[in-house]
């Protein structure tokens, strides 16, 4: 019979950076960007990248056997994360489940991603290229900083902004995912940019904070063209007034104990103290806590694998998909059955007795960890 804590769900209490499995166990996972996807290998740990690859994201039929061609060279692995750009339904039992849906990338809407992957015989865990990362990031915390922690928020800024969210220890899926790169927040005096043209949100983080609408701001004619600005210019104190506009969304609506900032935009450092401050600002002393008042520079901080956070997120989700297919077998097996004879035949009340009074004291016992 699996033991106790197993079957109650240790899951979700044990961080998949300390790996229950075998030595020498290996993960696959493939994330997918607006312009690359990236496929891995690794041994032990999602950070124990062994093998990896980038494809150029041009359409499904081109792109999709390449990866799974590569993959199946590499096989054995015992689980596939896949970690997709959106929107897309990671809802299991929905009609579209596993699809990428209404994204603008016309070539991808409406495409069955997970089927697509789904010829390894290998559990799969799909979820955006943002939860997936805010997953690691929260597991990583977790397991190193504070045990008890609950909620993370992971933010991308880089051709677009997108947010990851995990909240009670798993992402957020809801009506969908978490969109909130869209939010709108009230602009700076002055700012006349309006947003990028055609938007279905014009006020929101996205429209004017990404990688191309900086890139517009500055009259550049490429987002190529940011890594060549001085930090003066005015384009990151106009992004990290949007930013830090998410962030305080975030708390306020979350309650989020931690928010990483990651995506090519965020290379530039000058950003972390300008969003810092403008968080600091906007909400005015109003939540007396620590993490806000004194210690934000450990509650917003920069994804701890920078431009690796995706990939290593989505090795994440392998982990914790056959960590997860475990314990679903664990929840199946049926416990023997005690029996003990009686004059009249069948189990003894006893028996049924002792058998409850076991089970009652095993719960006891893990209550402290839950």
């Amino acid at each position: 019979m699996p033991d106790p804590e197993t079957l109650l769900g240790a899951t979700y209490r044990r961080s998949p950076l300390s790996s229950p499995m075998a030595p020498g166990t290996r993960y696959a996972a493939v994330e997918l960007g607006g312009m690359s996807i990236r496929a891995a290998i690794a041994e032990d740990t999602p950070e124990n990248i062994v093998d990896r690859k980038t494809f150029k994201t041009t359409t499904p039929a081109e792109t999709i056997p390449q990866i799974v061609e590569w993959l199946r060279e590499r096989q054995p692995f015992v689980s596939l994360g896949l970690a997709s750009f959106g929107p897309i339904d990671p809802r299991p039992g929905n009609k579209y489940f596993g699809y990428i849906t209404s994204t603008p990338k016309d070539a991808w809407r409406f495409f069955d991603l997970y089927g697509a992957f789904d010829v390894f015989g290998v559990p799969i865990a799909f979820d955006t290229d943002v939860n997936a990362p805010a997953l690691f990031e929260y597991l990583h915390a977790q397991q190193y900083e504070n045990p008890r922690i609950t909620s993370c928020a992971y933010i991308t800024v880089g051709t677009g902004v997108g947010i990851g969210l995990v909240v009670n220890g798993k992402p957020v899926h809801g009506l969908l995912h978490p969109e909130a790169g869209h939010i709108p927040y009230p602009r700076l005096p002055n700012d006349t940019f309006g947003g990028i043209q055609g938007y279905a949100v014009p006020d929101g983080c996205e429209a004017n904070a990404s990688a191309v609408a900086l890139s517009q701001r500055a009259g550049l004619d490429s987002p190529d063209g940011l890594q060549d600005l001085p930090d003066t210019h005015p384009v990151w104190q106009q992004a990290a007034h949007y930013l830090a506009g998410v962030c305080v969304s975030i708390i306020l609506v979350a309650s989020a104990e931690k928010i990483v900032l990651g995506g090519g935009v965020l290379n530039r450092k000058c950003l972390f103290p300008m969003i810092r401050e403008e968080v600091k600002r906007v909400m005015n002393g109003y939540l007396q806590v620590d993490a806000v008042l004194s210690d934000i520079n450990s509650f917003i901080v920069p994804a701890i694998h920078g431009n690796n956070a995706g990939i290593i997120g989505a090795l994440a989700l392998a982990q914790t998909a056959v960590m997860d297919s475990e314990t679903s077998r664990a929840l199946a097996t049926p416990a023997p059955q005690a029996h003990l004879a009686t004059e009249t035949g069948g189990t003894s009340f006893v028996a049924s007795a002792l058998i409850g009074v076991m089970a009652a004291l095993a719960v006891h016992k893990l209550l402290p960890k839950l």
